[in-house]
């Protein structure tokens, strides 16, 4: 084979690749969720029904999380729909800093009250050319789904945050961000039943609390894995999986909930 021939069969591989993966993100009416593997502090990447995409939190990391992005979303793609902030600590948000220059956002909902450092993000993000909403422990409707930012107050910070809640037709989704085991038996005695989900993304570690899995009553937990975090032995009876040991984790909605993409 020639030289010409060698070039022509790669060019024609990678076409062939990027069409693929346009076609697999077309919207198809099912909710996709992706935990990044961005080595720190939970970065969740939404797909809504309608094809809308959101990201929750950004880790600490500009670079994992521009990398992150990068391998699994469409080639060419500049534009978050949504960006949702759960808490303002550094090991959640810094990656989100990145994001100006390489994404454009158009809505940024945060809790309310941040620390400085969550609010320099979400201020670099607004005057990208983003909104910004405080949810205030209301719902909100987007992509064809439910939101709902359950506030409360750090039990080791006192700073505000919010546990991320998202019913959709076809799966729901609870996510904790950097909530203690603390503040996740506080959630589950003030929200109760508002935090039933199929699946929970949990704290860095996987540190979650036995009255928040009573309540919540997920079939699947998903774990991000943080430098310096201990991984907490996954609870018996529910299927866990770890960006640790298995890189960036993908679920699909569907009649059944949200499930695991094998």
């Amino acid at each position: 084979m020639n030289v010409r021939s060698i070039v022509a069969a790669a060019l024609a591989a990678v076409l062939a690749a990027g069409v693929a993966w346009i076609v697999a993100s077309r919207p198809d009416g099912r909710l996709h969720v992706t935990v990044l593997n961005t080595g720190s502090s939970p970065a969740v990447l939404i797909q809504a029904g309608d094809g809308s995409s959101v990201l929750v939190d950004g880790g600490s990391s500009a670079n994992q999380l521009l990398a992150a992005l990068g391998r699994v979303m469409p080639p060419a793609t500049s534009h978050l729909d949504m960006v949702v902030v759960t808490g303002g600590e550094e090991a959640a948000v810094n990656g989100l800093g990145g994001l100006p220059g390489h994404y454009t956002v158009g809505t940024v909902v945060t809790p309310g009250n941040l620390n400085p450092g969550g609010n320099n993000i979400v201020g670099a993000l607004e005057s990208s050319g983003a909104d910004v909403l405080e949810a205030d422990d209301g719902a909100w409707a987007f992509g064809g789904a439910t939101w709902r930012c359950l506030g409360f107050i750090a039990v080791a910070t006192g700073r505000s945050m919010c546990a991320l809640v998202l019913d959709d037709p076809t799966g729901r989704l609870l996510v904790l961000g950097d909530a203690g085991t603390a503040d996740q038996e506080d959630l589950s005695t003030v929200y109760g039943n508002a935090l039933g989900a199929d699946l929970v993304i949990t704290p860095p570690g996987g540190a979650v609390a036995p009255l928040l899995l009573a309540t919540a009553r997920p079939r699947e937990l998903a774990v991000p894995i943080a430098p310096g975090v201990p991984a907490v032995p996954a609870p018996q009876g529910y299927p866990t999986d770890r960006t640790s040991t298995d890189g960036d984790l993908t679920y699909i909605g569907g009649a059944s909930g949200l499930q695991e993409v094998t």
